[in-house]
């Protein structure tokens, strides 16, 4: 047991040291509650999440994508999936010009153990994602011999990739995301077919705007939060100053 304990404690020291040697990955995952929103209902967002779990997107939702091989733009739907960022604290200012001010840091652990993975980012415009196109185009050729084979395979490969200019410098800006056209690759998305019913021990951090602690201080104990007394709540422009 003890030899277990003291391995335990090596792994935790390791990662730390990992830390401070390179700032690009992170221990925690974070959640951004909403993205174009007043600060009222992001924070009404934030405080859903943390009574009923985090959920899967809508998959109804679709982007645009250029198909080299026709020549046009076509609409892919959007995936069902649940979303996560392998951001460091320092560098989470760049991620809230997109997201908002509204987020929830998960221990990558136990993330991982829910089944969270990082997604494979292929350019837009390469050899890869082309093929993937013809692809997804043979799949819609044979639709009709087996439709929940065909959502699952679409949903899998809509989890483990995202599409985007791997060139572009990345910009706030949702006609651009929407166009596949922005650079993604510095969200370093981590995804999952399944929601999150997560406990109140797998989350490490909250952060909002300082206009909003107390309320969130007062909401803690009195509307059924999952999310423990001790957990550290910060104000989001504190880390300008990490």
């Amino acid at each position: 047991m003890h030899k277990i304990t003291h391995m335990t404690h090596d792994i935790h020291s390791q990662k730390i040291l990992t830390q401070l040697k390179q700032r690009f990955a992170s221990e925690v995952l974070w959640h951004f509650a909403s993205r174009e929103k007043s600060d009222d209902d992001s924070y009404q967002i934030l405080l859903s999440i943390l009574k009923t779990g985090l959920h899967v997107g809508p998959q109804k939702e679709q982007f645009k994508v250029f198909n080299q091989k026709t020549q046009k733009v076509e609409a892919l739907d959007g995936y069902p999936v649940a979303c996560l960022a392998d951001i460091p604290l320092k560098d989470l200012h760049i991620h809230a010009e997109r997201y908002g001010s509204f987020a929830i840091g998960f221990h990558k652990a136990s993330a991982i153990l829910k089944g969270f993975n990082p997604v494979l980012y292929v350019n837009q415009y390469s050899s890869v994602f082309r093929k993937f196109m013809e692809l997804l185009d043979e799949i819609d050729q044979n639709i009709e011999k087996s439709p929940e084979t065909y959502t699952r395979l679409r949903n899998w490969l809509g989890s483990i990739a995202k599409s985007g200019d791997l060139m572009a410098s990345p910009q706030a800006d949702p006609k651009l995301d929407h166009l596949q056209m922005n650079n993604f690759y510095y969200e370093r998305e981590w995804r999952s077919l399944s929601g999150w019913d997560f406990k109140s021990e797998d989350i490490a951090l909250i952060l909002l705007p300082e206009g909003k602690l107390s309320n969130f201080v007062h909401d803690r104990k009195n509307s059924g939060l999952n999310v423990s007394d001790i957990t550290p709540v910060l104000p989001f422009n504190l880390i300008y100053n990490v």
